[in-house]
């Protein structure tokens, strides 16, 4: 039935964004092309982490983003990973985190109180989340990549413990900075931050954006104490019905790569980590084992991400039927609301329920 209304790609590239763009989101997407279209912002292929290099095994599943930006996505039929077909090249990468990313994506020049108030709010769970599962009285230092204005790190140092971290984007570090956490600007750099130095790395909604995630979780790895922690946070693919009620809103120009639960266990014990925790909202409590060793070459397979992979393909298409025909709970929740609310039965309702 689904495969009989629903087809691949789910959304074609007709430019339009499916979110209210701002006039500042609206510049800077338009230099962000301008950048494309005179080779000022470059790309590359992006080979499968499954090692698949056989196209007909990839299913062309978006044209474009939620902002309107064009960016073919591949679910590869191997192993389920959903991946940009072309990413930016790394120098591009980095221009495009200095000077359109933010903008773009938050909308807003300089980070606000409700940004920070909500990146500490995410950043409370955290805390809460490492003290459920392991001893936090083991952690006594936080470094966080991708922090922002360094909000998630808030919660940590209002706990006593020693935090860090670093981002593109000076506007945004500043303002936790002025909140006295010690944020720095560029990627994580042994100068600043010496190896194996972290009892906590924090990688909150930013490993999807890594060009070389293998490579690059593997350098970040090293940062971390021997029998020390990481937490990884990424938008997981099954669990786009609950967060972004509109399925093509989970597509972002700056993921690289999407993942799930399943695929990601497999990733990160292919690298040597031992799981802690982890759900399919894709939050990660990893463990760094004694004699820890980076390895080359990997490559991220086995025979069960066959079937995951059809699970995924299945599920694009029943988000987006629950989209169109409004299907998806959270609709019919607000539906059942309005409802009540037209028969005056709502405060009774909340009454009867003690809310």
């Amino acid at each position: 039935m689904i495969n009989k209304f629903i087809k691949f790609p789910l959304w074609k590239n007709d430019g339009k964004a499916i979110i209210a763009l701002n006039n500042l989101q609206k510049e800077q997407i338009s230099k962000f092309q301008a950048k494309i279209f005179t080779k000022k912002y470059n790309f590359v292929n992006n080979s499968c982490l499954c090692g698949n290099s056989d196209e007909s095994l990839d299913i062309l599943v978006a044209q474009k983003d939620r902002y309107g930006i064009a960016c073919d996505n591949l679910l590869c039929k191997k192993c389920g990973l959903i991946r940009l077909k072309e990413k930016l090249d790394d120098n591009s990468t980095v221009e495009f985190y200095k000077n359109e990313y933010r903008d773009i994506y938050v909308g807003i020049e300089q980070a606000s109180n409700d940004f920070f108030n909500d990146q500490s709010s995410r950043g409370q769970i955290f805390y809460d989340l490492v003290n459920k599962h392991i001893n936090i009285e083991e952690i006594q230092t936080v470094f966080e990549i991708g922090c922002g204005a360094g909000g998630i790190l808030f919660p940590f140092y209002k706990y006593g413990i020693s935090v860090s971290g670093c981002d593109f984007g000076q506007k945004y570090l500043r303002f936790g900075q002025e909140k006295g956490l010690n944020l720095y600007e560029g990627e994580i750099n042994e100068d600043k931050t010496p190896k194996k130095s972290q009892d906590l790395i924090v990688l909150s909604h930013v490993m999807e954006h890594f060009n070389n995630p293998l490579q690059t979780m593997s350098e970040i790895i090293e940062y971390i104490k021997d029998e020390k922690y990481l937490l990884v946070e990424v938008p997981g693919i099954f669990n786009i019905s609950q967060t972004y009620f509109n399925p093509i809103l989970y597509f972002q120009n700056a993921h690289v790569h999407n993942y799930y639960y399943y695929y990601l266990t497999v990733f990160f014990e292919s690298l040597g980590l031992d799981v802690i925790y982890g759900d399919e909202r894709c939050t990660f409590i990893l463990k760094k084992p004694k004699n820890w060793i980076k390895k080359e070459n990997i490559i991220v397979y086995d025979k069960a991400l066959s079937e995951w992979a059809k699970r995924v393909e299945y599920s694009l298409k029943k988000f987006q039927i629950q989209y169109v025909f409004k299907l998806n709970p959270h609709y019919l929740k607000q539906g059942l609301v309005k409802m009540l609310d037209r028969l005056r039965l709502k405060n009774l309702v909340k009454k009867i329920l003690g809310k």
